[in-house]
């Protein structure tokens, strides 16, 4: 496995783990928060209940005592208007006995999961029973009993109620939140047991990565260290030395090619003699000086080049008969750069100039200069600067004329458009103007541009849509062209049979497309992809008819000049209805020429 995919792969796998922990650890903890919630939820609701029954069972007991004291005081009411009315009492009664058999009923919906809060509603129920019972009793006795009854109410139905109802009520409750707490805590302690667990595999991951990490610095650092030992070793002259390969990923690769580089030094490795004889066949200058810039060797077309004895120029400073004079534009390359070299007779020869240090043990022992005379070439370079801009000059000349002979065939076409009656003549006169035109455009384009070999595709599609826009002017029809053209060049080659298609396709568009609206658009968009270039046009016109009219149409001479042109470049077409709305798109594929 290679370096790159070790790492990868190392990454992907903690970046899984802990993604996986995360999604379990966010799936647990929002699944207990949701269980507190819900049993916070339904407690507070059983509460609530609750409450509900014990107010209706007190308001049965306020009227209910309401109803004793009218009885009580009956005889000492002077005024008929202070006698509250029984049926309004009994009436209060019922609805607090209604009310509390009411919420008695949801509450056994909500607990029927809860054996032991049903067994206390259960018993309550069973003493409201008998309460009621007691109190419909007493409400049914005649008023010449009044005595009898009083002691009845003071003696059983408030009592009964005080300390046999009002306390069942308090036990539910606490036996409700009781509960409550009981759950909260058990799901406190699942979710503690989870904090741990994740802690866990937290650490379990991050042990993990230390080990990736140890296995991976492992990978990394031992081929190194055995590659760096060997390096130096070579370096310090022992080309036996070989690295050995016991992986399969880059360091395998630089392993080997270290061995190769090892075996060809060791095999190319020459004498002191056969240095010399291969300067000395060297047609460049060559120079080899120490830190102080005096010169140690040279070959002879070093001697030749600075036109004295070598005897003269042995183990003397080259500063004094070496002046290079720097041209006004400098070259890029800081290692390689032309000058004139001034000899010592005031003759300024072109040179190519390179200076390299000679390093022993990471330190600078001197230098070695190549200088190469370029006077031939130099002299080369100028003719053919003047050739090339004779033949520029000549084929923009020639774009020039072409252009205007151009011109002149659409002016004679203009002419032949005026003279001519008939509105089919004129139609076809008018489609060749507007081809020559293209054609005569493209003339035009490379004419001004700094190259003539390329145009730029961009600007020629704004002025053909121009050109043919104001042929095909409607007052009444507002059409409307966009083009998304962005760094597309074509030589002349392939510029005019693609130039005549669009041309075809954009001229179809503006006779057919619209003739039954007022309104559209036209979209021209040109890519270069890979070495290709895409066209594809697109209107949201009426479309193609799929009838024998259709067929004719694809008989046309547009339709055949399309095929043919597309023959031409060697591409692909298609010219049919859009499928996301009406419309046609018409689609243009070919391998872009770079000669």
């Amino acid at each position: 496995m290679t370096l790159e995919r070790k790492i990868i792969s190392s990454f992907l796998f903690l970046a899984v783990l802990l993604i996986g922990i995360g999604f379990i650890w966010e799936f647990y903890y929002t699944d207990i928060n949701n269980e507190q919630f819900l049993e916070s939820k339904k407690a507070t609701t059983v509460v609530d209940y609750t409450n509900q029954m014990e107010v209706g069972l007190y308001q049965t007991l306020i009227y209910l005592n309401l109803i004793y004291e009218t009885r009580t005081s009956k005889e000492k009411i002077r005024d008929i208007r202070d006698v509250p009315l029984p049926s309004q009492a009994k009436l209060g009664y019922e609805k607090g006995m209604e009310m509390f058999y009411s919420s008695s009923q949801e509450l056994q919906k909500m607990i029927a999961d809860r054996p032991m809060l049903t067994e206390e509603v259960y018993e309550l129920k069973q003493r409201v029973i008998l309460y009621e019972s007691l109190s419909k009793d007493w409400l049914e006795m005649e008023e010449d009993l009044i005595t009898q009854s009083n002691v009845l109410f003071l003696s059983s139905i408030a009592p009964y109620f005080l300390n046999n109802i009002i306390p069942k009520f308090e036990e539910i409750r606490m036996l409700t939140i009781n509960r409550q707490d009981l759950m909260i805590n058990d799901l406190d302690e699942k979710l503690r047991r989870g904090r741990i667990i994740n802690y866990f595999a937290t650490f379990v991951i991050l042990v993990i990565g230390v080990v990736i990490a140890l296995f991976l610095y492992r990978s990394i650092i031992n081929p190194l260290q055995r590659l760096s030992y060997s390096v130096k070793k070579v370096g310090e002259g022992d080309l036996d030395q070989r690295v050995k390969v016991e992986s399969k990923d880059e360091f395998s690769y630089v392993a080997k090619a270290f061995n190769t580089m090892a075996e060809n030094l060791q095999k190319q490795t020459i004498s002191s003699t056969y240095l010399d004889n291969v300067m000395e066949s060297i047609n460049e200058g060559i120079f080899v000086i120490d830190n102080d810039g005096v010169l140690r060797r040279l070959n002879e077309a070093g001697v030749e080049m600075l036109e004295l004895e070598k005897s003269e120029l042995i183990g003397k400073p080259i500063s004094t008969f070496f002046n290079l004079i720097q041209p006004l534009e400098a070259s890029k390359d800081t290692r390689k750069e032309e000058y004139q070299l001034q000899t010592i007779r005031d003759n300024k020869v072109p040179v190519l100039f390179s200076e390299s240090a000679l390093l022993e043990d990471g330190e600078k022992k001197g230098s070695v200069i190549v200088v190469r005379d370029i006077s031939e070439l130099k002299n080369a370079e100028n003719e053919i600067k003047k050739s090339l801009e004779e033949k520029n000059v000549m084929l923009a000349e020639i774009h020039h004329r072409v252009k205007n002979n151009l011109a002149v065939v659409s002016w004679l076409l203009q002419l032949q458009i005026m003279q001519t009656q008939s509105d089919e003549v004129n139609k076809v006169l008018t489609e060749s103007q507007l081809r020559v035109k293209s054609i005569a455009l493209i003339h035009e384009k490379l004419y001004g541009s700094d190259s003539l070999a390329y145009i730029e595709y961009d600007k020629y599609i704004h002025d053909l849509v121009q050109n043919i826009n104001s042929t095909y002017f409607f007052e009444e029809k507002n059409i409307t062209v966009k083009t998304d053209i962005k760094d597309v060049s074509l030589n002349v080659n392939q510029a005019i049979p693609c130039s005549l298609l669009i041309n075809e396709v954009l001229v179809n568009a503006y006779k057919h497309a619209f003739t039954e609206i007022n309104k559209g658009e036209i979209k021209v968009r040109i890519i270069e992809k890979e070495g290709r270039v895409e066209v594809r046009i697109t209107d949201n016109g009426k479309g193609l008819k799929p009838s024998k009219e259709g067929k004719k149409k694809e008989n046309s001479l547009g339709f055949t000049l399309m095929k043919t042109l597309s023959g031409q470049l060697e591409g692909s077409y298609s010219f049919e209805n859009r499928e996301d709305q009406s419309g046609t798109v018409f689609t243009l594929s070919f391998k872009k020429e770079h000669r």
